[in-house]
């Protein structure tokens, strides 16, 4: 297994990349550790140690009563080695834009339908700085409220990952260092930028998911032009370092024996496993995952716990028929329901992402691959949807799209909602019948019905995940959970 990074360690590299990225300017207030802790999950206590090193190393200053301040640490910096740092790294960045162009979008049209953006935090102070007009450093309050719009819109997922992008893009570098990007930025106004605010404000989905889809596109060909024009001036040989995204949404939530079985519940739902079969022995399955027997056995627990496998004495460990009973007693369980929320949540995002990722590829799919694919269709007892997001997976050429997806993939691989609130023939069945609709368009050259009908499949899983929760257990938030509609 993979060696996971601290809470401690992890809010600490969060942070101090914040800093140093220019997220939090010089000078600016940090967010105080009450409101850290909710962010992060974290005790006070790991907030505390995290202010402290931080304050060590120079990064912040605290005074008693008020929230961290970001130390004027950009004056250590020589822009000449900055830029270098950054040609290395174009390609990463030039990626991460690419990425989030074709993304942010769909979960900013989503995130506003039912709200009011004039309502939002940071709406007054973005309101304000684009009547000003551009200039260096007011870019971070339309940042805040984009933020704001994603966190408030429902999925907490979306906010996470805005959050990650602003890790990873510079943005402080070009809008305040580069003459070039600010050149390239004040001369497209009149094609968008200048009036992002009244799209925000706009009612009609459509209009405005393809208003800010332009938006977006605009802005990463602006960071392209910027990064060629710097790598004119400022030269840096073939030196090339990669720069690659991370986002980890399981953060602090996930634990070695956690991953274990849900490595195995998904074998089991997809019937790699099927009832009445016996799971490898204790010392197979820790070899295979490089684990201790001790963290096998308390996977196989959580399992058997949740009425999937029964552990017989001197026999090992068999498959069984989802036991309704434990699974209803599980669900009345501490934490569960923030389970089940999450993992809608994930569904939500995968609705939004899934389609413009298979757009993006299905021109990478050769004649014989989609043969292959309709061939195999299985039987309605195990799920080719998986196969198909496999196959889309590995055609997805941006790495920041490729960890997006597996990530939010990994949320759903539980599979611990798809078996115990549906009637598993009959879901695969519906989808099953979708993907291949979707392969034969990509077949026939349809690109975009093929990646509506995959974004279609999921939304299927979702109406109806959402559908049997409500009907099987008292889960009052799932019926909170809005579908995605399309946009495109």
């Amino acid at each position: 297994m993979e060696h996971q990074e601290t809470k401690f360690t992890f809010v600490y590299n969060e942070i101090k990349q914040s800093i140093l990225e220019g997220q939090i300017p010089p000078g600016g207030s940090l967010l105080s550790s009450r409101m850290y802790c909710e962010q992060f999950h974290v005790s006070r206590y790991t907030m505390n140690r995290v202010f402290d090193v931080l304050r060590e190393e120079g990064l912040i200053e605290i005074k008693p009563r008020l929230a961290p301040v970001a130390a004027a640490v950009k004056d250590k910096w020589d822009l000449s080695e900055t830029a270098v740092d950054i040609l290395k790294q174009k390609d990463s960045i030039l990626q991460l834009y690419r990425t989030f162009a074709m993304i942010l979008p769909s979960l900013l049209v989503f995130s506003l339908q039912g709200c009011d953006v004039k309502i939002m935090p940071h709406y007054k102070q973005a309101m304000k700085d684009f009547r000003l007009g551009y200039s260096a450093g007011r870019w971070r309050s339309l940042s805040k409220l984009i933020y704001d719009i994603l966190k408030i819109g429902g999925n907490s997922l979306f906010s996470e990952l805005y959050s990650a992008f602003g890790l990873y893009n510079k943005f402080a570098f070009f809008t305040e260092d580069s003459a070039c990007f600010s050149q390239l930025l004040l001369k497209g106004a009149v094609s968008g930028w200048g009036d992002i605010m009244d799209i925000l404000k706009s009612g009609e989905p459509a209009v405005m998911y393809g208003q800010l889809f332009n938006i977006y596109q605009e802005l990463s060909d602006f960071i392209e032009c910027t990064l060629e024009g710097l790598s004119r001036k400022v030269p840096v040989g073939q030196v090339h370092k990669d720069m690659p995204f991370f986002w980890n949404p399981m953060r602090g939530q996930e634990y070695c024996y956690t991953r274990i079985a849900m490595d195995l519940n998904k074998k089991i739902s997809l019937k790699e496993y099927s009832a009445g079969m016996y799971l490898p022995y204790a010392k197979q399955l820790a070899a295979q995952y490089d684990v201790s027997l001790a963290t096998v056995r308390k996977a196989l627990l959580e399992l058997e716990q949740w009425g999937v496998v029964k552990t017989l004495n001197g026999k090992g460990t068999i498959v069984t028929e989802p036991d309704d009973e434990k699974i209803y007693e599980r669900f009345l369980g501490s934490g569960f329901p923030e389970k089940a929320l999450r993992y809608l949540h994930a569904l939500q995002l995968m609705v939004l992402i899934i389609r413009p990722a298979a757009l993006a590829c299905a021109k990478h799919f050769a004649k014989e691959e989609l043969e292959e694919l309709e061939k195999a269709l299985p039987s309605s007892e195990t799920a080719y949807l998986t196969d198909v997001f496999e196959a889309i997976l590995k055609h997805t050429t941006l790495q920041p799209f490729y960890v997006i997806l597996a990530e939010t993939n990994h949320l759903l691989e539980g599979g611990y909602y798809f078996v115990y609130f549906l009637s598993g023939e009959q879901i695969f069945s519906q989808i099953n019948k979708k993907v291949l609709f979707a392969i034969r368009q990509l077949k026939d050259g349809d690109a975009d019905l093929f990646a509506d009908s995959i974004a279609d499949c999921y939304r299927c899983i979702l109406g109806c995940m959402k559908k049997n929760m409500a009907e099987k257990h008292p889960f009052s938030n799932g019926a909170k959970i809005r579908i995605p509609e399309k946009y495109a």
